[in-house]
C-alpha cells in the first residue's frame, strides 16, 4: 500500500515481510484512509514487541544513537513518539476505535492464517523423524490469563467481593511448527468466575480446535486435566477425526476392560508400565485408553487419556510431554513480551489484543528461523547447554520419551532484545545481523 508508513528499518523490514505477504491474501481488508489496515497491523505488533509495561503504552524504544529511552506511559505521548521514530502518527482515539472492530480484527485473523501456511513450509518439524505420526497434525491448547483492563467494571464474585475480572483467552498451538492461534475469549457472561475449558470447547466449533485442518487429516489435541469430557471427545474423534489426550484427574473412578499389547522390547516405549482400555464406571460411555508411565529419572507416575488407539504409548506420552511447549509459549508472552494486562474492555479489544501477540509470536518464529537457516545463526552457547542437559539425562537413565525432542520452545531474551533495539534503527541488516551473531557468542 502506498499510504503505508512503517519504521525506516531493515531488521522491521524482514521481521514484518511475512506479515505483508499474508496480507495480500486476506480478504477482509479494506482502504481506510485515517489508519491504512497494513500501519495497524504494524503498530499493533511493535505494541506487542515493546516493553511496555501498561495497557495503554505503545512502545518503549531506545534512541537513534543506542541509549535506553523509557517514553511517557501516557497513550498520547507513547503514540507522538511512535510517529516520531518514522511511523504513521495515530491518534489517541483512532487506535482505540481500531481495536474495538470486528472487521480489522476479522483481518487479523486472515493474515494469521497466512502465516501459518509460511510456517508450514519454513519449519523444522520436530516429529518429523517419527513415521507413525505421518498423517497427523499435533497440536496442544489451553487457557491463558492476564489481569483486567483500566477500564473494565468490578464485579461480586463467589467470595462477596467487588474485583475485576481477570481477561481470559484460550489458544491452540501447532507442536511442528509452533504457531500460535487464538481460539476465543472467555465467557464472562452470567456468576460465572472463570469459564471452564471444556464449556469454551463446545460452544466452538470443531474445526477451530483441528487448527482449520483439511479433512481427511487426524488430528492429535494435548489439553491438561480440565479438558476432559470422554464421550464428547468421542463423538468429536467419529465425526471429525479429532483425538484428544489429557492426565487422568485423582478422583476419577475409570474401570478397566482389558489390557493392550504393546512392543516393550521398542526403545520409544521405555518406561511404560501398562497400555489399557477404561471406561467410566456403571458400564455406559465412551472407550478410552490409559497409558501409565515412569520417569526413569525422578520416578514420577504419569497416566495420560486418549482416544487414539493406534499410536504406540511412548508416541502419546511424548506428545503430551511437549505440551508444556504452550506454556512456556504463555510465559514468553506474559514475561518477555510483558502482556500482562489488557488493553481494552470490550471483548473485541480484548481478542485483538491476543491476536495481535499470536502475530507477534508467529513472525518472531518465523525470522528465528530465516537467520538460522539463511544467515547460519544459531545460539549455539543455549544449544550446548541442552547438549549438556540432554547427556546428562541419559547417564541419569533418561529414556526417548525424556531426550528425544530438543528444539527451543521460546525466543531468548538476547533474541528478544535485540529485535527490540533494532526495530526502529536504520541500521543494515548485514550490520544488525552481525550483532546478533556477537551478542549469541558474547552473553
Amino acid at each position: 500500500m502506498a499510504s503505508s508508513q512503517h519504521p525506516n528499518s531493515p531488521v522491521f523490514d524482514r521481521f514484518f515481510q511475512p506479515a505483508r505477504e499474508a496480507f495480500a491474501t486476506s480478504e477482509a481488508h479494506y482502504l481506510c484512509h485515517r489508519i491504512p489496515d497494513e500501519d495497524y497491523l504494524a503498530a499493533g505488533i511493535l505494541r506487542c514487541l515493546s516493553s511496555s509495561r501498561t495497557g495503554r503504552d505503545v512502545a518503549s524504544l531506545r534512541s537513534p544513537f543506542g541509549q535506553p529511552k523509557r517514553l511517557a506511559v501516557s497513550l498520547r505521548s507513547a503514540l507522538q513518539n511512535h510517529g516520531d521514530f518514522g511511523a504513521l502518527d495515530i491518534s489517541v482515539d483512532h487506535f482505540f476505535k481500531a481495536i474495538q472492530s470486528k472487521r480489522r480484527l476479522k483481518n487479523l485473523a486472515s493474515i494469521n492464517d497466512g502465516l501459518a501456511r509460511l510456517m508450514r513450509l519454513s519449519a523444522d518439524d520436530p516429529f518429523a523423524s517419527i513415521s507413525e505420526l505421518n498423517g497427523f497434525a499435533i497440536y496442544a491448547g489451553d487457557g491463558h490469563y492476564h489481569s483486567a483492563a483500566v477500564h473494565d467494571p468490578k464485579r461480586l464474585d463467589r467470595s462477596g467481593t467487588m474485583r475485576k475480572e481477570a481477561a481470559g483467552h484460550f489458544f491452540l498451538l501447532d507442536l511442528r511448527t509452533h504457531f500460535l492461534s487464538h481460539l476465543t475469549g472467555t465467557d464472562q457472561s452470567g456468576t460465572r468466575k472463570r469459564e471452564h475449558d471444556m464449556h469454551a470447547m463446545k460452544r466452538l466449533p470443531v474445526d477451530a480446535l483441528r487448527g482449520g485442518q483439511p479433512k481427511g487429516t487426524k488430528v492429535i489435541l494435548a489439553w491438561d486435566k480440565a479438558g476432559i469430557d470422554f464421550n464428547w471427545w468421542y463423538k468429536v474423534k467419529r465425526s471429525s477425526g479429532l483425538y484428544f489426550i489429557s492426565r487422568e484427574k485423582e478422583n476419577m473412578k475409570l474401570i478397566r476392560s482389558g489390557n493392550r499389547s504393546f512392543d516393550r522390547e521398542d526403545p520409544r516405549n521405555a518406561g511404560v508400565v501398562s497400555d489399557e482400555y477404561v471406561g467410566p464406571g456403571g458400564g455406559a460411555g465412551a472407550m478410552l485408553r490409559r497409558i501409565t508411565y515412569i520417569d526413569p529419572i525422578d520416578g514420577t507416575t504419569y497416566v495420560y487419556l486418549t482416544t487414539e488407539m493406534t499410536l504406540p504409548p511412548g508416541i502419546l506420552a511424548l506428545i503430551y510431554k511437549q505440551r508444556w511447549d504452550v506454556e512456556k509459549t504463555f510465559d514468553e508472552l506474559k514475561s518477555k513480551l510483558v502482556g500482562k494486562q489488557a488493553w481494552g474492555s470490550s471483548s473485541i479489544a480484548k481478542s485483538t489484543q491476543a491476536m495481535f501477540l499470536c502475530l507477534t509470536h508467529n513472525l518472531m518464529v518465523l525470522l528465528e528461523e530465516e537467520l538460522r537457516r539463511v544467515e547460519r545463526i544459531d545460539n549455539a552457547p543455549e544449544r550446548k547447554r541442552k547438549a549438556e542437559r540432554k547427556e546428562k539425562a541419559e547417564k541419569s537413565g533418561a529414556n526417548f520419551v525424556a531426550t528425544a525432542l530438543q528444539r527451543f520452545t521460546v525466543r531468548t531474551l538476547k533474541f528478544i532484545r535485540w529485535l527490540r533495539n533494532f526495530v526502529y534503527r536504520e541500521t543494515s541488516w548485514e550490520a544488525a545481523v552481525a550483532r546478533l551473531r556477537h551478542v549469541y557468542a558474547t552473553f
